[in-house]
């Protein structure tokens, strides 16, 4: 009896170690998380040299990351900004050029390379490509369309319509958490992509913060665009014209009273966008995610706050196509860096972490050798990509260095006939005020770009 319990025992531990072995290895591929802001300028964050935003929880993230302090888009509108992300292509490659536009059939985003790979995919927040989540790689989807209000706004959830009370970014963030605390439970990998509607203006174009968060700022002590008055004379002159400068007036610019007031507004909303996402790193955090997932903060477009007399984006000026942009992850070391990057790159940059061939189609550059550190430079230059006509702005492409912006305004959008040409010294001029493309010292520089 005693040997018959032993053989027991000893065939016990036999099939318990076989056991072990036959489970799957644990899957330890990096997890991604995309934030992804809307028209949060590049100052938009208090660590980027802004002394009077309050955006404690970002700060403290970012102090952990790789900051690029010289981030760009290469088109400042909704749709074609987050089609431009998730396909790491231009949107006269990828079909989205306009607001609501549809990705081309064929389209590849990150969350189909990511899905293929076996990673769980998922989407929460603001959507704006005209194909529903799930039709482009996401399993996972929480979220509303467009824009509009702040609060008790439809939200698509699962398959579920709903309004909640809440303010939308809230509702998001809680789902963001749930996918989150689900996808630790699995031996899969994930992507989040979690989009903000704030600093956006909801659909009675306000910033609609509470009157608390109000109260963190005075108007009076709001900065004032050092080029509010700007006459236009060495721009297009339909820019007189364009929403930019007539919405801009609506709301009383260039009166600096008015652009305080505005500033006020537009800094509490963040401050409360700050709030809602420090919940969302607080449940990484928790969840002990840090240790094996990347997690990279970009907006989709800057905002101007009466630069040149203007409100908006979409036009090929700094404020607008600047954005703040970090990363941290495993393995990285927290630094700066002003080299020129995009949010073209951010697919082909998870790629590369993620062990996926990056696609020979992509537009975009893996950061993955900058941020670690392997090399200072990726690109001399990019192609600003102002074909979309929202708000009455003409078909423009641009070519940004760091020390020159190159823009040449069309007459349709053939393309064929240049109607306005404008050429800035970023380092001399930031407030892009003098237009040196006739000044014979810089012809040589003006026949390169238009090369």
């Amino acid at each position: 009896m005693d040997l018959l319990k032993k053989m027991i025992g000893f065939w016990f531990l036999v099939t318990a170690v076989l056991s072990l072995k036959a489970q799957p290895k644990a899957d330890n591929r990096p997890n991604f998380i995309i934030i992804y802001t809307d028209d949060q300028r590049r100052d938009g964050l208090g660590i980027n040299g802004n002394p009077v935003i309050q955006t404690p929880l970002l700060d403290r993230m970012a102090k952990e990351a790789v900051r690029f302090t010289n981030a760009n888009v290469v088109f400042s509108l909704c749709s074609p900004i987050r089609a431009a992300l998730l396909t790491g292509r231009y949107g006269s490659a990828n079909g989205v050029l306009h607001l609501e536009s549809a990705l081309r059939k064929g389209e590849k985003t990150i969350a189909h390379y990511l899905k293929e790979a076996g990673y769980q995919t998922a989407v929460s927040g603001k959507w704006h490509i005209d194909q529903r989540p799930k039709a482009v790689g996401f399993d996972f989807h929480a979220f509303f369309e467009g824009n509009g209000s702040y609060y008790n706004r439809l939200i698509h959830d699962m398959g579920k319509d709903i309004k909640p009370e809440k303010h939308c970014d809230e509702y998001c963030v809680d789902r963001s958490i749930d996918f989150l605390q689900g996808a630790v439970k699995e031996d899969q990998p994930f992507f989040l992509f979690h989009c903000t509607q704030l600093p956006h203006m909801n659909d009675e174009l306000k910033w609609d913060a509470k009157a608390e968060t109000l109260a963190k700022y005075n108007a009076a002590g709001m900065p004032v665009a050092k080029n509010r008055k700007d006459d236009l004379s060495g721009k297009p002159d339909y820019l007189k014209q364009v929403r930019n400068r007539t919405q801009a007036s609506a709301y009383g610019y260039p009166a600096p009273q008015a652009i305080q007031q505005h500033t006020k507004e537009y800094y509490a909303v963040i401050s409360e966008m700050d709030d809602a996402l420090g919940r969302l790193f607080e449940a990484i955090d928790q969840l002990g995610l840090r240790k094996n997932t990347y997690i990279i903060f970009m907006s989709d477009n800057g905002w101007m706050l009466g630069e040149h007399g203007f409100t908006s984006k979409v036009l090929p000026y700094a404020p607008s196509t600047q954005v703040p942009l970090f990363i941290l992850g495993p393995g990285l070391t927290p630094r700066l860096k002003d080299e020129l990057t995009l949010n073209i790159d951010i697919a082909p940059t998870i790629l590369n972490l993620a062990g996926i061939k990056i696609p020979a189609n992509l537009h975009g550059k893996s950061l993955v050798p900058l941020i670690t550190g392997k090399t200072n430079k990726i690109r001399d230059s990019f192609v600003y990509e102002g074909l979309g006509n929202y708000g009455g702005a003409r078909p423009n492409l641009t070519v940004i260095s760091k020390q020159y912006r190159y823009i040449e305004t069309y007459a349709d959008e053939s393309l064929k006939k240049i109607a306005f040409q404008e050429l800035y010294d970023q380092a001399r001029d930031p407030d892009e005020m003098i237009n040196l493309v006739n000044d014979k010292p810089y012809q040589k520089k003006v026949s390169e770009f238009k090369s």
